[in-house]
């Protein structure tokens, strides 16, 4: 993220007193703010490895404690009252506990595999909770500070943990972009689901009943903690939060952002009542920065470019008696959609309820999103809240169901259309689409809210309904539709009630209320107009000067970054995309829909059957659409295919794989080719029944378990997947649709397979299914065979439940005469290491690595270079190593030898395309700067400095001690390869984009 480069505001806002201002001697940036419970000292761990000790009555430090130096000390956090205990955590992996009164350190906690980023103490459970770059939380006992559990919930680093006040439960905010509350008793965790960044910080009001979250999406969310609902997204942040804090009172809540603000907020009414401007420093790590303390409320922030802590006085009453400010805004919005198979009638229904004359309407491909209504009110409080609905009519066509979960988030009310016409099964596709609904909402963590879904026939005017009121009433009640209508659009036969039901059918008040500025409604009426426009794509930097010139705004760093956070909310309702290449915007996001079942129909329609599409045919246009359904502009139609393949990606959906016919987009779940009976598929072990998108669950699941270096992808067919292992044995799943909405998933092994092989497999398996299929549909029966490798007898059901009504837990083999057991739970067998973290690992880094490809395919097509690597020639091996590590993250490079042609000038050729290049990277090795190479630093120097674009100084492992950079470099940040921390690749790429890595 940019850094906004408005000077710090000279004299404090109203309301805000300066009281004192504490700053340790050395040690690097300060991270984080942490007072003591009982309110009377302040520690504050550093960059340097340092931890500093301050006491509320005195300017100086008490103690500097040597934390974890060299290493950063990342997080730090209090373990008693009176504050004689502290715990620290760092990117060493390990947590320190330290004595304060002896100044002595206690103990080293061993286990986490990566940068320890949070901690968290319950005074009430004496528990210590630990959360890490490497997607875990680890409690542990401060009786023994013995580890008691590791959670594994998360799929991304852990930033934030935060125990509630009566200390029953706590929450975690990741990279993953969710929350999980935790419950401390029994480990249970929900999901709270809706920020579109990390989730940098959380903070538990001190009633306990609400908790806030700061995100990189540059939003703040404040959740029910009983509900579990958003109740209100606060908008106002120009760039992401790094951390919030609520004052002792309840009555404030603070946060602190990239953007160089902190703001304060009405907790009550969400209202913004004061801005404070404090520098950040240029750090990697983000900084925990406020910290209101817990007894006196004196608001603690970070100053001076983050080396200094501030001590801020309230003047409470001032603050919390500023009125209602006019250019302040409420908005909620609701989304409700269209759902049934194809051919039922959907988007004949969804034009006449939005108001328009009914019309002849093709199959929707992809989806059309209406505005149904746009309503004001005013609340209690005077203040004016507008409320908008939209319908989204999608697509009913089996071939986009693998797209289907993709646009079935945060949804508010349901329409499942019938065809009534139907003679034979009038009901196809209403369960399925039931299931969508709820999976989808349970997977984005949706979990409280309720659904509201009516059942609609449409077509009425054609003929009657082909079956019984009975059965009518039976489905409604096995689904939960809460409402039936009988339709016609052609003839408006009850139009106007079910638009009444879908008014009054929409729980406002569960839906989160978001408080925006006056210039945040005119960026997003701005984006829509453009949207409804037409408008297919376009480049931020476009749209920006468009709405500059629309509205007579200034250019300013805020109204930049405005307009960023903007998008992203627009983003975050589905109605435009922002892609990850050429800073282009997607404003018709609803073709990559159509693109996307596209490419799947190809895949599926291949001869040989095995579910693959060369990418090569996909990115020529070799697609099954309709000439009236594809972009004419080849240009953008190439973009939008690369942008898709990137999503499905994302997703799991397909696999990319090499052949010796090119690279391929494999579909799991698109193989024609029939399973043969083959030896390796026998000894089935468990069979899984659970509801849900089976095919997106299957999809996913052979996508991650191939990209997990322990069970490697050999075969597959129509349904079915066989994975050897890095030890030995073959491993095999099957899966089966056996209804609407219902899935049954076999697992094989073959004889050779170790027990220990086999029960990691289960293991994942069952992960993944808990994870993606519907709460509670998930059953699990084991397959009893003989397990003597020559014999493989399988026992009935009958055989097994009748030998367990008689008490025993074993079986005699009737063949062989082995005694087999007949326990059906992984966890009675010895105990082998889980392997379902390193599974995700190494799964999330492959995705990452194969979406960096498709970026990078991306920007070559659209000519948009990340950085120029201006080098020594006798530092290129060096250069082009780092070079493929950027290519891997998605980083384009402009390099000489690959983009100069012999025989011309090169610097001709270089000042033709260095406007595409946003930055310049200036590398220096073992040999200093070269003779070409200081030509090429004059030249970057004049270039780049007129077009504003960054030039890094690189250090590369060996470059001399002390070395005399050019001017214009020597007072720019340097990146240096010989330090290990902090991670010189992961420092040049944020140079190079201006995006702190979500790694850390």
């Amino acid at each position: 993220m940019s850094r906004a480069k408005k000077p710090p505001q000279k004299e404090p806002p109203q309301g805000f007193s300066l009281q004192s201002s504490l700053k340790p001697d050395y040690g690097g940036q300060i991270t984080r703010i942490v007072w003591a419970p009982d309110g009377s000292k302040l520690a504050c761990p550093t960059q340097g490895g340092s931890i500093w000790f301050w006491a509320l009555d005195s300017n100086s430090p008490y103690w500097e404690c040597e934390g974890h130096a060299p290493y950063w000390t990342s997080c730090v956090t209090w373990l008693s009252s009176d504050g004689s205990l502290i715990a620290s955590g760092s990117n060493d992996k390990r947590v320190k506990v330290w004595d304060t009164k002896t100044r002595e350190k206690l103990c080293e906690l061993k286990g986490h595999g990566s940068w320890i980023l949070s901690l968290a103490w319950s005074p009430h459970s004496n528990v210590l909770a630990s959360g890490s770059n490497d997607n875990t939380i680890r409690l542990w006992s401060s009786v023994d500070w013995k580890e008691i559990g590791t959670l594994t919930g998360h799929s991304g680093a852990v930033h934030s943990l935060e125990w509630s006040p009566d200390g029953q439960r706590f929450a975690s905010g990741s990279e993953d972009l969710t929350i999980r509350l935790w419950n401390a008793e029994n480990q249970q965790s929900s999901i709270l689901s809706g920020h579109t960044e990390p989730v940098m910080s959380l903070a538990w009001s001190p009633d306990g009943g609400r908790i806030a979250s700061g995100s990189g999406d540059g939003t703040i969310r404040m959740w029910d903690a009983q509900t579990r609902l958003c109740l209100n997204i606060m908008e106002g942040h120009a760039q992401g939060i790094t951390s919030v804090s609520f004052s002792p009172d309840g009555l404030f809540l603070a946060s602190k952002s990239f953007d160089n603000t902190i703001r304060l907020w009405r907790a009550d009414t969400y209202q913004a009542v004061g801005i404070l401007r404090e520098e950040a420093a240029n750090v990697l790590v983000p900084t925990s920065g406020i910290a209101f303390n817990p007894q006196s409320g004196l608001l603690a922030t970070l100053g001076n470019k983050d080396t200094a802590v501030r001590l801020w006085k309230l003047d409470a009453e001032r603050l919390a008696a500023k009125s209602f400010r006019t250019d302040q805004h409420l908005y909620r919005n609701a989304k409700v959609v269209v759902v049934g198979d194809t051919g039922v009638g959907k988007s004949g229904l969804a034009l006449v309820l939005t108001g328009e004359k009914w019309k002849e309407t093709g199959s929707t491909h992809g989806r059309r999103v209406w505005v149904f209504e746009n309503t004001k009110i005013v609340d209690d409080r005077g203040r004016t809240e507008t409320r908008e609905t939209l319908l989204w009519d999608l697509a009913g066509q089996p071939d986009y169901r693998l797209i289907h979960q993709l646009n079935l988030n945060e949804v508010a009310l349901a329409l499942i259309v019938f065809d009534s016409r139907s003679q034979t099964d009038p009901f196809a596709g209403v369960r399925y689409w039931d299931r969508a609904i709820r999976q989808a909402a349970r997977v984005l963590g949706d979990t409280v809210r309720p659904i509201t879904k009516f059942l609609i026939a449409a077509r009425m005017d054609v003929g009657a309904i082909g079956v019984s009121t009975d059965r009518i009433d039976n489905l409604r009640q096995e689904c939960g539709f809460s409402q039936y209508f009988k339709t016609s659009a052609k003839e408006g036969w009850h139009i106007t009630e079910l638009a009444e039901a879908i008014r009054q059918g929409i729980d406002w008040e569960t839906l989160p209320q978001v408080t925006s500025t006056e210039l945040f409604q005119s960026i997003k009426s701005f984006l829509v107009a453009e949207k409804e426009s037409g408008r297919l794509l376009s480049t931020f930097d476009d749209l920006y000067r468009s709405y500059q010139l629309s509205n007579g705004a200034e250019a300013t760093d805020q109204l930049r970054g405005d307009f960023n956070i903007c998008i992203g909310r627009i983003e975050s309702q589905g109605l435009i995309k922002r892609l990850s290449f050429g800073n282009f915007i997607l404003l018709q996001p609803e073709l990559r829909d159509a693109y996307a079942s596209a490419m799947a129909n190809a895949a599926k329609d291949e001869p040989d059957g095995l579910g693959g599409i060369n990418e090569e045919r996909l990115k020529s246009g070799e697609l099954p659409l309709a000439s009236d359904e594809r972009i004419k502009d080849r240009y953008q139609e190439q973009l939008l295919i690369l942008a898709t393949i990137e999503e499905l990606l994302r997703h799991e959906i397909a696999l990319r794989e090499s052949s010796a016919d090119g690279t391929l987009l494999i579909f799991p779940s698109q193989l024609t080719r029939e399973n043969p009976d083959l030896p390796e598929l026998q000894g089935e072990a468990v069979v899984y029944r659970f509801e849900g998108a089976v095919q997106n669950i299957y999809a996913t699941l052979v996508v991650r378990l191939s990209h997990s270096n322990i069970f490697r992808k050999k075969t597959m067919w129509k349904n079915a997947v066989t994975f050897s292992t890095r030890s030995l044995g073959v491993c095999g799943i099957v899966c089966h649709e056996t209804g609407e909405g219902r899935g049954e998933l076999r697992v094989f092994f073959d004889q050779t397979a170790t027990r220990e092989t086999r029960l990691q497999f289960e293991e994942y398996v069952e992960t993944h299914l808990s994870r993606k299929a519907l709460p509670g549909s998930v059953e699990r029966r084991r397959i009893v065979s003989c397990t003597t490798p020559e014999c493989g007898q399988v026992f009935t059901d009958e055989q097994i439940m009748r030998r367990k009504e008689r008490g025993s837990h074993t079986i005699n083999c009737p063949v062989c005469d082995a005694v087999i057991s007949l326990s059906d739970s992984p966890e009675a067998a010895p105990e082998y290491p889980s392997v379902t973290c390193e599974i995700d690992a190494a799964a999330e880094l492959q995705r990452e690595r194969e979406m960096g490809r498709t970026r990078v395919q991306a920007k070559e097509a659209s000519g948009n270079f990340d950085v120029f690597l201006c080098h020594n020639s006798s530092d290129k091996p060096v250069v082009n190593a780092i070079a493929s590590q950027l290519k891997e993250k998605g980083i384009l490079p402009w390099l000489d030898e690959e983009r100069l042609r012999p025989g011309l000038p090169w610097m001709q050729q270089f000042e033709e395309q260095i406007e595409s290049i946003k930055s310049a990277a200036v590398f220096v090795g073992a040999s200093g700067i070269g003779p070409w190479q200081s030509q090429e630093i004059w030249v970057l120097l004049q270039k780049f400095t007129q077009l504003r674009c960054p030039v890094i100084p690189v250090l590369l492992e060996g470059a001399p001690q002390k070395l005399e950079l050019p001017i214009f470099l020597d007072i720019n940040t340097l990146v240096d390869f010989g330090k290990r921390e902090p991670e010189p690749l992961e420092q040049l790429i944020w140079g190079v984009t201006g995006e702190r890595p979500k790694a850390l």
